[in-house]
């Protein structure tokens, strides 16, 4: 049995320390919840709506609010240097 309940999408990433602290300063839960943040990573890339749950960046756009899916994570989350809070639930 595992202790954590895995992300919905099997291909998820984990956020990095500095991003998850951010948000928790921000006022977003540290547990059980979906928040939508805009990213903008080193090379320039502008991700409008990822969406982090519970510190795991599990999509890259709105879709990926219900249900359970796969959905690659085409980055590598270290790169990101902006992180944006849009919205949270």
């Amino acid at each position: 049995m595992h202790s954590k309940a895995p992300p919905r999408n099997r291909l998820a990433k984990v956020l990095p320390e500095e991003w998850r602290n951010l948000l928790v300063s921000l006022g977003v839960p540290k547990r059980k919840y979906a928040a939508v943040c805009k990213a903008t990573l080193t090379d320039g890339r502008v991700i409008e709506e990822m969406i982090v749950e519970q510190g795991w960046i599990v999509a890259l756009d709105r879709s990926g609010l219900a249900g359970t899916f796969e959905c690659r994570i085409d980055f590598d989350p270290r790169t990101i240097t902006a992180l944006e809070v849009i919205q949270v639930a």
